[in-house]
């Protein structure tokens, strides 16, 4: 039996879409828990920062996204697991009570640069960017031990 999912739709500064790639690849071979293929990864990611509940993502100091134009963004649909998608709705919703207005595709955005920022410092300061072009592999052979 399959598992449902939910088409989501985000709004990603071109910027920000690329050091996602360059972090989802380095956790590749970095992190012990890390999934194989892109999707997993921003499911680990979403999943992560709505466990860090209300108070935990209020206390982040994540810099707003880049202002651009909105035709120089990137919209992006994701298949997102319902039960992912749904815990994401409701950390909105708690975030909206809690007094932070955040849109879907910021809530995204600021979940993603904190593991950005996580996976950079892992990293000693710089990912190496996936090249223009370049496609994420399909459930990519993960580095052993």
């Amino acid at each position: 039996m399959s598992e449902t999912r939910v088409a989501t739709g985000a709004w990603w500064d071109p910027q920000m879409w690329q050091r996602a790639r360059a972090a989802y690849v380095f956790d590749l071979d970095h992190h012990p828990d890390a999934p194989a293929g892109f999707i997993q990864w921003l499911h680990w990611v979403l999943e992560a920062h709505v466990a860090r509940g209300p108070q935990g993502r209020a206390a982040l100091t994540v810099p707003p996204r880049a202002v651009i134009a909105a035709s120089a963004g990137l919209n992006r649909h994701h298949a997102l697991r319902a039960e992912t998608r749904a815990a994401m709705e409701q950390a909105i919703i708690d975030d909206r009570q809690a007094g932070r207005l955040m849109s879907r595709s910021s809530w995204i955005h600021e979940a993603v640069a904190v593991s950005v920022a996580d996976a950079q410092r892992r990293a000693g300061g710089t990912l190496t960017p996936v090249p223009d072009g370049q496609r994420l592999p399909n459930q990519p052979t993960k580095r052993s031990g």
